[in-house]
């Protein structure tokens, strides 16, 4: 008798192949997740029998690219066929006679036969049951949406078991090829602790190629520490395809989950990457997120769960509270062999310093401790050259800059006036300073323009008297620029000027300049942060000790004393690192052009005639 689904098959297997698996690979996992299942559910009834599950590519007679998988499972009868093969997704695990609720099973009988329909157009299975007197049967499906449970003869050589024939569409004919069959389940099975091989052809002689190991790679015994990370090592180049630093072992047991992480021998940004993970030894997915703390970028992880929820595709895992706690816990181990392996000085803790420091600083910012393991071991960029925050901290209060602009502003004054600056524009380099602020030991705070200004050269009252009218009537020119002028002496001398702010007084400036473009847009809504009478946000300084900026400062009051010094200005501003507005672009032109104009002997005319080529 033709029977039918209890579903619209056509929309079911459109559904999983575009929203819930990632592709068609995935039937071949499900198959063998219907195998492991059902020798486990054997092997809970008879702990002697046999756990092979043989995979065989092959064609049928008209070609057709065919695939069969055969286990020593449980088997079936012909009313657990109907019940778990038609009903799509009745679970194996909630089948009385498969054991209701036992975490030992992986998969669902019925999602995994659909799954197959992705690549097949008709699927059999022929098994034979355990339970006594059960009669082998015949179950057959088709794509179409019908299929057909028959009751075989019985057959005393029949071992108990089943076996599922594929054949292929024609479209996915390559997915039963062999080599796609082999590396696929190398893939998924390489960790199954059962029997698993497949089929393959060699000089004409059959072989079974055993793609599955009896024992996790991280939990077998060696000889020696130097063996086992030798070994864990090749693990590592054969999965992930990198020769790792070093490895790090992660064990709860509580929580199911054993694994090792492998650092990795170069940087990568935050993000990159995933780790592999497997659920009761079968993959689950080679790139899974959120199994390790976001911090933890500078290792990729193998690990096996017996607890964690994998989502219904189960590639990915569901983010709930169980990831949560295991996430925290392995992050704890993670930093605990980073608190005892950095701080030890050997050769993998100065290699992992010099190549993850980014990673390691946002470790530091998760933990007290490794803040300040990160405040002994990590660089810093500083105006004395690479130092550590221990270093800076025995030389008092720790200056420093916001972002890297600023740093490089001030870098070079800095240097040669003896001022050490910490560049705080990275990567969480700024939040662990604040972090450290917050502690009453350590002194930290920003650089202020006041502190370069005095660390500079002042200048003898008889020079400053002498500059007094050029200084005054330098500010009164770049008032409009919301820019104080001083005079100093420092080094280079080939820095004629310098650009000096702080981070109020620039927010201060694009506060103004945003309410002076748009004094209708805020309604008066930032008049009411203006002060009565602010200091200016930004101060040039004229290095005295530069020739060029002498010669402006003992130029007479003209249109050249305004064109030098707003040249000065504007090549300070570009020193700066910041690009000019299209205003000042224009006053960079116009004083260059009356600077032209002085140098020539008669001034070039606005609008030159052209000659006539005749």
């Amino acid at each position: 008798m033709t029977e039918r689904f209890q579903v619209d098959l056509t929309g079911m297997v459109d559904l999983l192949s575009r929203h819930l698996y990632s592709g068609p690979q995935v039937y071949l996992r499900e198959l063998i997740q219907n195998a492991v299942d059902a020798v486990t559910a054997r092997r809970e009834r008879d702990p002697e029998a046999p756990d092979r599950i043989r995979l065989t590519p092959g064609r049928s007679a008209a070609g057709t690219p065919t695939l069969e998988v055969t286990d020593t499972g449980v088997g079936l009868t012909s009313d657990e066929a109907r019940e778990l093969l038609a009903t799509i997704g009745r679970s194996s695990k909630r089948d009385a006679d498969f054991g209701a609720g036992r975490a030992e099973f992986i998969g669902q009988f019925g999602i995994g036969m659909l799954a197959a329909f992705m690549v097949a157009d008709q699927i059999s299975v022929i098994s034979r049951s355990a339970t006594p007197g059960a009669h082998p049967i015949r179950w057959e499906g088709h794509a179409n949406g019908t299929f057909r449970v028959t009751e075989l003869p019985e057959a005393t050589d029949m071992p108990v078991g089943t076996t599922v024939q594929l054949s292929a569409r024609r479209d996915t004919g390559h997915w039963l090829g062999h080599d796609t069959v082999l590396a696929l389940a190398r893939d998924y099975g390489a960790l199954l602790p059962f029997d698993i091989a497949v089929r393959t052809e060699l000089d004409g002689e059959e072989l079974w190629q055993r793609i599955s190991a009896p024992e996790l790679p991280w939990r077998i015994e060696h000889v020696s520490t130097k063996t086992r990370a030798r070994a864990l090592a090749e693990y590592c180049e054969q999965t992930f395809g990198f020769t790792p630093l070093g490895h790090i072992d992660l064990d709860l047991p509580v929580a199911g989950v054993s694994g090792v992480a492998f650092i990795l021998p170069q940087a990568v940004a935050p993000g990159a990457g995933g780790h592999r993970v497997y659920t009761k030894r079968m993959l689950l997915g080679p790139r899974v997120d959120r199994v390790l703390p976001d911090w933890a970028f500078f290792v990729r992880a193998v690990i096996d769960t017996e607890a964690l929820s994998p989502t219904a595709s189960r590639e990915q895992l569901h983010d709930d509270e169980l990831l949560l706690g295991v996430r925290e816990a392995i992050g704890a181990q993670l930093r605990a062999w980073a608190h005892t392996e950095l701080s030890s000085g050997s050769r993998l803790a100065h290699h992992v310093i010099s190549i993850h420091n980014l990673a390691l600083r946002g470790l530091a910012l998760t933990d007290p401790e490794m803040l300040d393991l990160a405040a002994a071991i990590l660089p810093f960029e500083t105006t004395d050259g690479p130092r550590t925050l221990a270093e800076l901290r025995e030389r008092g209060e720790i200056v420093y800059t916001t972002t890297t602009e600023a740093y490089r502003r001030v870098a070079a004054v800095a240097r040669a006036q003896d001022l050490v600056v910490l560049n705080a524009g990275y990567v969480y380099d700024a939040e662990l300073l604040g972090q450290l602020d917050k502690r009453p030991d350590w002194q930290v705070r920003e650089l202020q323009s006041a502190d370069l200004v005095h660390a500079l050269g002042q200048l003898s009252l008889d020079r400053e008297w002498q500059l007094a009218d050029a200084v005054q009537r330098s500010r009164a020119r770049l008032e409009a620029e919301d820019c104080d002028v001083i005079v100093r002496t420092f080094s280079p001398d080939t820095v004629p000027a310098i650009l000096l702010r702080d981070a109020e007084g620039e927010h201060r400036r694009e506060r103004d300049h945003e309410r002076t473009q748009s004094p209708d847009l805020w309604d008066g809504l930032l008049d009411a942060f203006a002060e009565e009478a602010p200091s200016r946000s930004r101060t040039l300084v004229l290095n005295d000790d530069s020739a060029v900026a002498r010669r402006l400062l003992s130029a007479p009051a003209g249109a050249v004393f305004d064109a030098g010094l707003h040249s000065l200005y504007l090549s300070a501003v570009m020193l700066a690192g910041d690009g000019l507005r299209a205003r000042e672009s224009v006053a960079l032109a116009d004083a260059l052009g009356v600077l032209l104009d002085s140098a020539l002997e008669s001034p070039l005319p606005d609008h030159p005639a052209q000659e006539n080529p005749a």
